[in-house]
């Protein structure tokens, strides 16, 4: 014990050496701690060296008097450098660590990479002034020099930095926000930092774009202050077409697409009209902007289907509209026979075969929130939506909910031809709609009187899943339910052989 004391009297400075590498081995062996356990062991060893530091006098942030050797004066200014790297070190560790400690996002990450850039600016400050001895004058005029030509040579990588700054304080967008630029270039944040901000876009491409650029552009945030997206899309009609009846159709066919919310309401406007084309701008709305691009495909094959089982043809931009014959439409089969050319399980069909189809379907109305097909039964019979909108609705912990939407030339129900069990979806009016029936016994005779619509079934069948995208299935296993409906109808098909 006095040896330490003789010793700690003595040469302090030779402790303090001592603790030096008892930090670097704590450290070492820290190295996979927990980031506070790493902060605890090393601060105490930290304290320690400077404590002795100060017994040995030399204070790292005074001008205290060198010793006279040579060897001595390099020995204390080295412990005097690295008492000040190593404070930084801790320093920077600790803003780091304590900063994302219980937090799980990503937006202070450039100020606090301002807030570490600070530190070791202020260790290297302290390093020069107080271990080098150099002059704080000298510094910074030769600082001042040295920026002013970095300053020229770094002008475009400053710009960002400087930028980056400013969209960090305004906040126009976060991590995970889809955003829009002037130059077209679209996607979503995925990082943001010092130069630049990273761009994840729809074809899986990361674009880089320059803080600078970013901030001069107009930014289009797709994801604030919500997701809910609006996407509008122009159609051109005939102009023959009566305003109103398309607004109608067309609303029809966006309140039936069960990606497009109903709220907010979508917007239909009818923006000019001329001899080539009335010109209608339709917008509608979704929950998020991802779902925005299969919302509108479907938009756009449910306007066709709707426009064309309503008789609405479409316009030309430039070429001038050439008006057919004007003929009367009688409220007979002309109407349901357009409709089922409309419609897709039909579309393949012959005319001969759907105006065949057309005279067997019959004719129900509904009112706004009448139950179509309730849940739990056996469906007898296959429906086509002639006008209206539809909802499809699971019972879901005692309640339903929403999983999906039918409108014109829409179909449902082809499961009844199983009768394998009852319904697990219902089906609701959402607006007055019109749906023609075809009942069980009618669509098996036309299986098997007319091959080449049992033939076409089978082909649409088979092609768009209708057991599997149908809500309106049967229990049991729906690929399995389909595999029974492709075999049953191609049992239709098969003769006995007359061996005799």
């Amino acid at each position: 014990m006095l040896a330490f004391y003789n010793l700690l009297q003595d040469h302090p400075e030779l402790l303090a050496l001592g603790c030096l590498f008892l930090g670097i081995g704590v450290t070492r062996w820290s190295a996979d701690r927990a980031p506070v356990t790493r902060l605890v062991l090393r601060l105490p060893v930290y304290l320690i060296f400077t404590w002795f530091l100060f017994q040995a006098h030399q204070v790292p942030y005074l001008a205290e008097m060198q010793p006279t050797d040579e060897l001595g004066r390099i020995f204390s200014n080295g412990l005097r450098a690295i008492w000040w790297v190593w404070g930084a070190a801790i320093s920077a560790n600790a803003v780091r660590n304590l900063s994302y400690r219980g937090s799980l996002h990503k937006g202070q990450k450039f100020f606090i990479d301002l807030c570490v850039a600070g530190i070791y600016s202020f260790a290297f400050v302290g390093v020069i002034t107080f271990a080098f001895h150099f002059p704080m004058q000298g510094i910074l005029v030769t600082s001042g020099a040295v920026a002013v030509v970095l300053g020229l040579a770094l002008q475009s990588s400053l710009s960002d930095v400087f930028y980056g700054m400013v969209l960090n304080l305004g906040k126009p967008y976060r991590d995970g926000d889809w955003i829009t630029l002037d130059n077209n270039v679209e996607g979503r944040v995925v990082e943001m930092n010092w130069r630049a901000t990273h761009m994840l876009t729809r074809g899986q491409d990361v674009v880089i774009v320059p803080n600078s650029m970013v901030a001069k552009s107009k930014i289009i945030n797709s994801s604030f202050p919500s997701n809910v997206h609006g996407t509008t899309i122009q159609i051109f009609l005939a102009p023959t077409t009566f305003p109103m009846t398309a607004r109608r159709i067309l609303g029809e066919v966006i309140h039936g697409c069960h990606l497009a919310l109903l709220f907010p309401t979508p917007l239909i406007v009818v923006k000019a009209m001329s001899q080539e084309a009335i010109e209608v701008d339709v917008t509608f709305f979704t929950s998020d902007f991802n779902l925005s691009f299969d919302a509108q495909n479907q938009i756009f094959e449910k306007i066709f289907r709707g426009l064309g089982a309503s008789g609405i043809g479409f316009g030309a931009r430039t070429t001038a509209f050439q008006a057919a014959p004007m003929t009367e439409i009688t409220p007979g089969n002309g109407e349901v026979e357009r409709l089922v050319a409309f419609t897709p399980v039909f579309s393949r069909l012959p005319a001969s075969e759907r105006a065949a189809i057309a005279a067997l379907l019959v004719r129900e109305k509904y009112e706004a929130k009448e139950t179509v097909v309730a849940c739990g039964v056996e469906s007898e019979a296959m429906y086509v939506v002639g006008s209206g909108v539809l909802s499809l609705t699971r019972p879901v912990s005692g309640g339903y909910i929403e999983i999906g939407r039918m409108s014109t030339a829409d179909h449902f129900g082809a499961s009844g031809l199983l009768s394998a069990g009852p319904t697990l979806a219902k089906v609701t009016a959402l607006t007055n709609a019109v749906v023609y029936r075809l009942e069980k016994k009618d669509l098996m005779k036309l299986v098997t009187d007319r091959p080449g619509f049992a033939a076409g079934l089978n082909q649409e069948l088979a092609a768009r899943k209708l057991m599997t995208d149908s809500a309106l299935e049967t229990g049991g296993d729906a690929q399995n339910s389909e595999d029974h409906l492709m075999a049953w109808l191609s049992s239709i098909f098969q003769r006995p052989v007359d061996n005799g």
